[in-house]
């Protein structure tokens, strides 16, 4: 039994849904911005963190200590940072630096107890620096940039009233990856709407779960847009993607995209077929009962210029309700929709999406009983919020 913890991203909500869905344990402690649960097994942290598009870090080692007990507290972090280094004997410099969730008091104490450790490295023989940042919590880039995690050490500390966690992190987002992948393909189309890498990664884990043969599964994007839940799909490793959009422009954005990934990242191909379709017409052209997975985002409304909200709202309601019809058609029996929906917000008004689902049954995406069953996420100065949904047939 080991202890991993996940640093969650900045909708902590959907980054706690996205690793709950992919490992339904029970045991998940909730600290912060920080999920911790004990596995069974060894996770493979570092192709785990590749296909996870809403976890910051994930660590291991989750040590609890009394926040009184600060002598014992930094003992441990001695000896974790002296073996390490022992472990890490590489030519060069040993660099280790911390970060603390949850907690102003410890960061002052704490650098004068790195300056201590880095004089008994030098006794020991070993070439030390010590990493910082304005913040108290190391990004992923600084993380990244200073090889913590291969050739030093990041420990993490965790603080929950009178108790401090601490890990090593082993492995953090692959930010350069999903940057070159969002803004470095070819095509991009940011008229028809183009939702992140990371949000299409979260959308997909959450309708695959835990099921550990996904890869042999059927997944669908019938608004696929620019091809991002489509490409984020192939990388994770589905044999039998299909993409359609009523767009001409979108279905050859789509297929460029997906070409670039796979020459770009050598990716053996695949079954991926894309044409163009109106998604109420898909029964026509995708066999009954055959898809296992639909993840989309699909026409939001009009982005630009004035709006009469209430009208929008019933057209969307239409289109997404007609939809639904033609999804429930060709889902198989317990096939997952993960689906985005608007919610208009301005002059302090909310308008909510309320599509006929009576056909599916709708699955809570949060874990606090009696909450809301989707999750929605914006910035304050935005007009258009999404509201992410989960349906099961």
């Amino acid at each position: 039994m080991k202890k991993y913890f996940f640093v969650l991203g900045s909708n902590p909500k959907l980054s706690l849904a996205e690793i709950r869905s992919l490992f339904p344990v029970s045991n998940w402690q909730i600290l912060d911005s920080v999920a911790a649960a004990d596995f069974e097994d060894d996770l493979r942290v570092k192709d785990l963190m590749v296909a996870l598009g809403g976890i910051i870090k994930i660590g291991e080692d989750f040590k609890e200590f009394s926040l009184a007990n600060r002598r014992a507290l930094s003992e441990f972090v001695k000896k974790t940072i002296i073996s390490e280094a022992h472990k890490k004997n590489l030519e060069g410099r040993f660099n280790f630096g911390f970060s603390f969730y949850g907690s102003r008091k410890l960061p002052g104490d704490f650098f004068k107890l790195a300056l201590a450790v880095k004089k008994d490295l030098k006794n020991l023989g070993f070439s030390s620096r010590i990493v910082t940042s304005k913040e108290q919590v190391l990004s992923s880039v600084v993380v990244e940039q200073n090889k913590l995690v291969d050739s030093g050490l990041e420990l993490c500390f965790f603080v929950d009233k009178n108790k401090v966690f601490v890990g090593k992190t082993l492995a953090v987002q692959a930010f350069k990856e999903l940057s070159k992948r969002d803004f470095g393909r070819p095509n991009r189309d940011d008229h028809s709407g183009m939702i992140p890498p990371k949000l299409a990664q979260i959308m997909i884990n959450i309708a695959r779960g835990n099921d550990s043969d996904y890869m042999e599964k059927t997944i669908l994007d019938p608004f696929c847009g620019s091809g991002t839940v489509l490409m984020e799909a192939n990388l994770l490793g589905f044999k039998k993607i299909i993409g359609s959009d009523i767009s001409e422009r979108a279905v050859s954005d789509s297929q460029k995209n997906i070409e670039w990934i796979n020459n770009l990242l050598k990716i053996e191909k695949k079954d991926i077929e894309i044409f163009q379709s109106d998604a109420l017409l898909l029964s026509d052209k995708i066999e009954k009962e055959s898809i296992d997975y639909i993840v989309c985002e699909p026409y939001l409304g009009p982005q630009r210029g004035f709006k009469d909200f209430d009208e929008v709202v019933e057209e969307l309601n239409t289109l997404y309700s007609k939809s639904l019809d033609v999804f429930y058609d060709i889902l198989k029996k317990d096939g997952r929709v993960v689906m985005i929906w608007p919610q208009f917000r301005a002059n302090n008004r909310t308008w909510k999406m309320s599509p006929n689902i009576s056909k599916f049954k709708i699955e809570s995406l949060v874990s606090e009983e009696g909450q809301q069953k989707t999750l929605v996420y914006g910035r304050e100065e935005q007009k258009v919020w999404r509201e992410i949904v989960l349906l099961v047939k």
